[in-house]
């Protein structure tokens, strides 16, 4: 009479540990489910981490490349402004000089024109009252 009441013990022992067996196994598959959840979690935070700092270090050299541009304009449009005011400053010195030289010459000009009619006055006075 122990023999069937061993016999479902028996049973009842191996559907227990076949339960446990059972739990042990989806617990360890839902580690390794978690796990890879965690590592797939991780690599994709790293990788837009890695994404964002590349766009962060391209924008800061387009900026640098923007303040350079500007830079290097304003010190092209300087050294034009100072080159043409060179320019004028040199025209203005040429004209001015030229005007001198004008006035120089008109003035040597006219008293040349005097010398010349005094000396055809002076002649044609001498040759008259000769």
């Amino acid at each position: 009479s122990l023999i069937p009441i061993t016999i479902i013990v028996l049973i009842i022992n191996i559907f227990i540990h076949f339960l446990i067996l059972l739990l042990i196994i989806i617990i360890n598959n839902i580690r390794i489910i978690l796990l890879t959840i965690i590592i797939i979690t991780i690599t994709i935070i790293i990788i837009i981490i890695i994404i964002i700092i590349i766009i962060i270090i391209v924008i800061i050299i387009i900026i640098i490349i923007i303040i350079l541009t500007i830079i290097i304009t304003i010190i092209i449009i300087i050294i034009l402004i100072i080159i043409i005011i060179i320019i004028i400053i040199i025209i203005i010195i040429i004209i001015t000089s030229l005007a001198a030289a004008a006035k120089k010459i008109k003035n040597v000009a006219s008293d040349c024109l005097f010398c010349i009619i005094l000396f055809w006055f002076v002649l044609i006075f001498i040759l008259l009252f000769h």
